[in-house]
């Protein structure tokens, strides 16, 4: 029995399997660094309020809207090397707490992945450990999907101090 492949259908499937071949090699990273704001009304607060409907509250609520662009630390002192920069915005959409929305890029300035970033979409509830989505990136992470858990580590009357683990696949 002899098979006949026709020419045009030969070289479609060398170019499907050179594409596959390409997405193969996929990397997986853990990343692990610090995220500190200077809350708003601190000098060089790196949070505002754009809007504020609950000014009774320092904490926010339903509604209220902030723009970050918060410090990525290597360690979880406010002195430790800047990383990069987490910008974004939180919107505080739950009608019986503080939990809230944050949409937010991590911007890499400095070492191994200086000029990438990841874009990170999500639920943040305070006192608790967050799971956000890693849905995307640019850079070194293109196409990178993953996940990403933030806790509280410290609070002052001016900064707090988040520690995230992000956990990405990337090709």
């Amino acid at each position: 029995m002899q098979v006949v492949v026709s020419f045009p259908s030969f070289i479609l499937f060398l170019l499907l399997s050179s594409a596959m071949v390409g997405f193969a090699q996929n990397y997986s990273v853990h990343l692990h660094f610090y995220f500190l704001e200077r809350v708003v009304g601190s000098p060089n607060a790196t949070a505002v309020v754009s809007v504020n409907l609950h000014p009774e509250s320092p904490a926010g609520g339903f509604g209220d809207i902030r723009v970050i662009d918060n410090i990525l630390l290597e360690g979880p002192e406010p002195s430790s090397p800047a990383i990069g920069r987490a910008q974004g915005l939180v919107v505080y959409s739950d009608l019986t707490g503080l939990s809230a929305m944050t949409a937010l890029d991590l911007v890499f300035t400095a070492g191994d992945y200086n000029g990438s970033s990841l874009a990170m979409f999500g639920r943040y509830e305070p006192g608790r450990v967050s799971d956000r989505s890693i849905i995307g990136g640019n850079g070194q992470f293109r196409l990178a999907r993953g996940y990403a858990l933030s806790q509280r580590v410290a609070t002052t009357a001016t900064i707090v101090t988040d520690v995230l683990d992000v956990y990405i696949t990337y090709p």
